[in-house]
């Protein structure tokens, strides 16, 4: 007798499970859209969903941890199974998805294990990953093709612990020198130096990024940590005092910076290249991509301070920033975190939320947006809420005050309202109306309000 295969067998199995479970519970209210139940992306809702999902059935994390958690309640079981099964061959049309890209900064390991691979590979758009990390890389990109992935590297720093130490070592007139003619150690970081990039090291790294694109096709940018405009508004220190550097390389450095950050996006043309470089947008607009770190409320802010106060306009500040930069048609990214966010879950994703909605403040071209919350390793959501992929629709308008409040802003998508009380911890809530909803806020909190 010929053997069943084991595709159909399985196949079959899931079915009747299927079965049995529909005749056992209710219909459900409210479901999730066709977008969350397909499971593995692929733009079809099939047995394959099917077959992700009794993987994971039973397992346990924070709500919306992965993409099998369907109902967002912290399991994986049959009522996730169902809310997929009642979807049985619904195409998704991913072309009609208009929300903020996901990105996702995974460094150290993180990206050699293939259970990390699968989760960035399935919910996210962008990846910033160790350069040495490239058959990790090579991984995620043979599972999702649309993915871009950057490849770390310290604009202005080196470390004797890097690979090409010993090729930058030789020449010491890429190093930044103090007046006493000694290389300048970052603090923080021991064994970490400050480079000079009005030198020779401008051309080095622009080589460097353009070599490594060249070898490893599966990354498609690179990410330049510390790209810093103004290191002492940045807060860096060393091991020499400010006043004891060589003469010139302050009152030169945002001038080589800016130098720098062109030549290196000129010798790269089309690849992205992701600056890092917080308010310094003006290097951003070099680079035509930026990061702002710590955005409203950053990985290192406890769940209970505020982040951006008063003196950054509540926030406003940065997403009027970033929303230039967008203006100009370049990509804008933001990285924001809650410290210490899986003994305070709740807290952290209200901060989530917050962030998220301030962000969107700030875009312009949906494709050229991406958020990220914390890195990969911070804390159980891997930087992954299943909010992240509420299909806003393009933006109507600029963000605007609520009128009758003191500090509650909307904007409006085709699919959306966004609105977030931008006040400071330990004043009141405000309850507000927009398109005939009443709402409301505590503050630092937001609440995105479909039509």
């Amino acid at each position: 007798m010929k053997k069943e295969p084991k595709t159909k067998r399985i196949k079959s199995t899931i079915l009747i499970l299927l079965m049995i479970c529909l005749s056992s519970f209710p219909a459900f209210a409210a479901s999730p859209t066709l977008l969350e139940c397909d499971i593995n992306n692929d733009g079809i809702i099939n047995t394959l969903d099917l077959i992700e999902m009794s993987n994971h059935m039973n397992s346990k994390g924070a709500p919306g941890w992965i993409k099998e958690d369907v109902d967002n309640n912290g399991v994986v079981q049959v009522c996730d199974l169902m809310f997929v099964a009642n979807n049985y061959g619904a195409t998704v049309n991913q072309n009609n998805m208009q929300r903020i890209q996901k990105l996702s900064i995974a460094y150290g390991d993180d990206i050699g294990d293939t259970s990390c691979q699968s989760f960035i590979a399935n919910h996210f758009d962008m990846l910033d990953c160790p350069s040495t990390q490239t058959t990790g890389a090579a991984n995620i990109k043979a599972l999702n093709s649309k993915i871009k992935i950057l490849g770390y590297y310290d604009s202005i720093m080196e470390s004797k612990t890097y690979s090409d130490w010993s090729t930058v070592n030789s020449h010491n007139d890429w190093f930044v020198h103090s007046l006493s003619g000694n290389r300048i150690e970052r603090n923080v970081y021991p064994g970490q130096y400050l480079m000079n990039p009005g030198s020779g090291w401008s051309t080095y790294v622009a080589q460097r990024s353009k070599t490594f694109l060249t070898n490893n096709p599966q990354y498609d940018g690179v990410f330049l940590d510390d790209a810093a405009v103004d290191l002492q508004g940045y807060d860096y220190t060393f091991k020499v005092s400010y006043s004891q550097f060589a003469t010139g390389v302050l009152s030169n450095w945002r001038s080589w910076m800016l130098s720098y950050m062109t030549n290196v996006k000129n010798n790269l043309g089309s690849d992205i290249v992701m600056a890092n470089c917080y308010k310094g947008t003006e290097l951003g607009q070099k680079t035509k991509c930026m990061l702002w770190e710590n955005f409203i409320h950053g990985r290192s802010s406890a769940y209970n301070e505020n982040g951006y106060g008063s003196d950054w306009n509540y926030g406003l500040n940065a997403v009027d920033e970033l929303h230039e930069q967008a203006e100009l048609g370049n990509i804008i990214a933001v990285n924001s975190g809650c410290e210490n966010a899986n003994s305070h879950p709740t807290e952290a994703k209200k901060w989530m939320l917050f962030t998220l909605a301030c962000f969107s403040f700030a875009v312009v071209d949906l494709n050229k947006a991406y958020y990220s919350w914390q890195f990969y390793s911070t804390d159980s959501t891997h930087g992954y809420y299943p909010e992240m992929d509420i299909n806003l629709g393009q933006p109507m308008g600029d963000y605007y005050h609520v009128s009758g409040t003191a500090q509650v802003y909307a904007r409006q998508f085709v699919n959306y309202y966004v609105a977030a009380n931008l006040n400071v911890l330990g004043t009141g809530s405000v309850t507000f109306t927009i398109n005939g909803v009443s709402k409301t806020l505590a503050p630092r909190t937001a609440v995105f309000i479909q039509k």
